[in-house]
């Protein structure tokens, strides 16, 4: 009897660990779109699963809510983010209790609207994208993360995001 016990408590004890590093997580937050002159500012929603604690899958939308004013051929040009989708295999690394780092690897798009004295261009392009980034938990369930991504596209596009992370 004390040793169900035992075993139940340990049970307890080690099944919120094993809740941590794998299951459903999703994110909401902010990534910044830079290609050469132009800075562009997105609000980003991401959902994926953890396998387990080193391997993952996850998914990703981004809006554009920031846009940036350009010089070409002496016009201004407003440049704007309509939106841009993605989805990754994840590879992570548990550095502490809270803290991990990951790298990511998949197919991504962008959808970038330029415009100019009432003319109007869209530009879709889509390709490979990789990145890194880490990840601190403040519980069990919340946390916040930084990552880099490179949309590798005919013009390299740079991601950097901020987002708060809530796993389930």
């Amino acid at each position: 009897m004390k040793l169900a016990l035992a075993c139940l408590a340990a049970l307890a004890t080690v099944t919120p660990a094993i809740a941590q590093e794998s299951g459903f997580y999703g994110s909401a937050g902010y990534s910044n779109f830079a290609a050469d002159d132009v800075d562009l500012g997105a609000l980003a929603l991401r959902g994926g699963w953890n396998f387990n604690e080193y391997v993952g899958g996850e998914v990703e939308g981004s809006i554009g809510v920031v846009d940036d004013d350009v010089t070409f051929a002496e016009s201004n040009v407003d440049v704007e983010l309509n939106h841009s989708l993605g989805a990754f295999a994840t590879a992570g690394l548990p550095l502490s209790e809270r803290g991990r780092v990951f790298a990511r690897a998949g197919y991504a798009s962008v959808d970038i609207e330029g415009s100019s004295d009432g003319v109007s261009v869209s530009q879709d392009d889509s390709d490979f994208a990789y990145g890194i980034g880490g990840e601190y938990r403040f519980d069990a369930f919340n946390g916040v993360r930084l990552g880099y991504t490179a949309y590798d596209f005919e013009e390299t596009i740079d991601v950097f995001e901020i987002s708060y992370v809530r796993r389930f």
